[in-house]
């Protein structure tokens, strides 16, 4: 069963839910506007059909971020899940469904479907992702760390991962307490890049694999947040849908300073992998925040940077 669903946001960030009735598939549960598709019937149509019908809204502008297969004890559903930009109309539930405006935060807190996971994920997840300054010495962790908090500080960062394959044990376990320190102040959630080693030596946070690792891994590592996985191409990506993990980092789009030689995915590519992914994707490489709306165009979630976003 194919069925296609908006995820709508208001001016002030709220997501549009609604509760679904007693007398269907499950009956009770939170769940995104939308609904299923005709036979015949391409998403993006179904998805202007289904807000019409159940909201008495026009769908103006809406981007397909994520393609979800899931399996049900008894059916197979394939969620075709747009961003919905804009509309015209007020949203009314026009089928007597409660209808609820939620704060990004409170969906981890109710019932969905087990298909709707990657949903909440994209919902709650921010646009910009910084990751740390690798210190070309223990001496430089300080002023790298303080780089940082004045970034976090100036807002506009949702999700920080702490990375620096230069350091040590010892320094980096340093250099990762002041940018936890710095991340609390501000609200901001945490993703360590590290050895499972290391990471248990800190506070608890999220956990964000490389590539070479998600390699290796057979099942998705245990974390007290997010788990992320950075990846190059479709491979890449299906390895880590496969664990699973929560959103994916992929790059790089363009060409980089700090890695010359890779070869970019382009706009292009990173559209590819937007088309196939199941869970949230970042884009990484050469990016600033003002590239955000044309990566957004092409289904991303937002942007992952270290100087594009850090400066």
């Amino acid at each position: 069963m194919r069925v296609a669903i908006g995820l709508l946001r208001d001016a002030a960030g709220r997501v549009l839910i609604s509760r679904r009735a007693g007398h269907v598939h499950l009956s009770g549960l939170w769940e995104f506007p939308g609904g299923k598709c005709a036979p015949g019937e391409r998403a993006r149509g179904a998805l202007e059909r289904e807000l019409r019908e159940e909201l008495g809204v026009e769908v103006m502008a809406a981007t397909r971020i994520l393609t979800i297969p899931h399996d049900y004890p008894e059916r197979r559903v394939e969620l075709a899940v747009f961003r919905v930009d804009a509309w015209r109309g007020q949203p009314r539930p026009r089928e007597a469904q409660p209808l609820h405006w939620a704060e990004p935060g409170e969906l981890a807190e109710l019932p969905f479907p087990e298909a709707s996971r990657a949903i909440v994920n994209a919902a709650r997840l921010p646009a910009f992702y910084l990751i740390s300054p690798d210190p070309d010495s223990a001496a430089a962790v300080e002023h790298e760390a303080r780089r940082v908090a004045r970034r976090l500080a100036r807002g506009g960062i949702g999700l920080l991962q702490i990375r620096a394959p230069g350091l040590g044990q010892a320094a980096f376990l340093d250099y990762a307490r002041r940018l936890m320190d710095a991340a609390a102040g501000h609200g901001v959630e945490v993703l360590v890049n590290a050895p499972q080693a290391w990471r248990a030596a800190l506070p608890p946070a999220g956990c964000h694999l490389p590539e070479r690792r998600l390699r290796v891994l057979a099942a998705r590592p245990h974390s007290d947040g997010w788990v992320a996985a950075s990846v190059h191409d479709l491979d890449g990506l299906e390895r880590a849908m496969a664990l699973p993990v929560d959103f994916v980092v992929a790059g790089p789009v363009e060409r980089t300073r700090t890695h010359p030689g890779a070869q970019p995915i382009g706009l292009a590519g990173l559209a590819a992998l937007c088309e196939r992914a199941s869970c949230p994707v970042f884009a990484l490489g050469g990016l600033e925040a003002g590239d955000l709306r044309r990566l957004q165009a092409v289904g991303a979630q937002g942007i992952a940077g270290i100087r594009g976003l850090l400066d």
